[in-house]
């Protein structure tokens, strides 16, 4: 069944739309989940990438692929924040990203430990501070650019615009500290932007940290960082 049909099977509140691969074929059987504050409830994809889920709460909720790293290349996770009400609510098209080789945790006598993670993209963190969801594997830390043209609608950075995003493996990660980030950038040495991670829950935007850019690259002030390994989004 097409997902951005009108002939829905939802009737009340839910989300629908399609789950593409980062070049644009569908990719099917993928579970996919809507999840807000308070709960998730899953889906999968059909063989043209289309998805529906009924959701039971409404306000703030990711919609969200499953990570795999069973595949080969990984596969991250593709995500959209929506606002669910009354109906049920285009998630759009959702690219999941091919994951890069990224780079492999030292021991925690090593901390704090600066990586590049893939796509010019470094982080500095501690993994002695670092809770990976349960079951996820805490050896291995990757990231993939998303072309701005996958990139879905963030209505919580109206005014701002999107300068670069990465997708962060292994997806919801938390830190204990803040987790320094040094992005490649053209933008003029001094221009500052601001640095988030979406919740991996709901999808809202994490309070920002600043980051000054050098010409070259961006990265966050001393002392500032995200918390949280989901998606990276640098905005001005």
């Amino acid at each position: 069944m097409d997902a951005a049909a009108p002939d829905l099977a939802i009737a009340g509140p839910g989300v629908y739309g399609t789950l593409l691969d980062e070049n644009g074929a569908p990719l099917e059987g993928v579970a996919i989940a809507a999840c807000t504050s308070k709960s998730c409830l899953y889906g999968r994809s059909a063989a043209n990438g289309g998805f529906e889920i009924a959701v039971i709460d409404s306000g703030p909720t990711a919609v969200k692929s499953a990570e795999d790293d069973q595949h080969t290349p990984r596969r991250g996770v593709a995500i959209a924040p929506l606002i669910v009400q009354g109906s049920a609510v285009n998630a759009g098209t959702l690219y999941a990203p091919t994951l890069p080789a990224g780079a492999n945790l030292g021991p925690t006598s090593s901390d704090p430990q600066t990586l590049l993670v893939g796509d010019g993209l470094t982080l500095t963190l501690a993994r002695a501070d670092l809770m990976p969801p349960l079951g996820a594997p805490m050896d291995n830390l990757a990231a993939r650019s998303i072309p701005l043209a996958h990139a879905p609608p963030l209505p919580a950075l109206q005014g701002e615009t999107i300068v670069a995003i990465w997708a962060l493996y292994p997806f919801g990660t938390r830190s204990g500290s803040p987790i320094a980030v040094r992005a490649p950038s053209s933008l003029p040495a001094g221009t500052m932007v601001n640095v988030r991670s979406l919740s991996d829950l709901d999808g809202t935007p994490s309070p920002p940290a600043t980051a000054h850019s050098d010409g070259t690259f961006v990265a966050t002030d001393p002392g500032q960082g995200v918390t949280e390994l989901s998606w990276l989004i640098v905005s001005r």
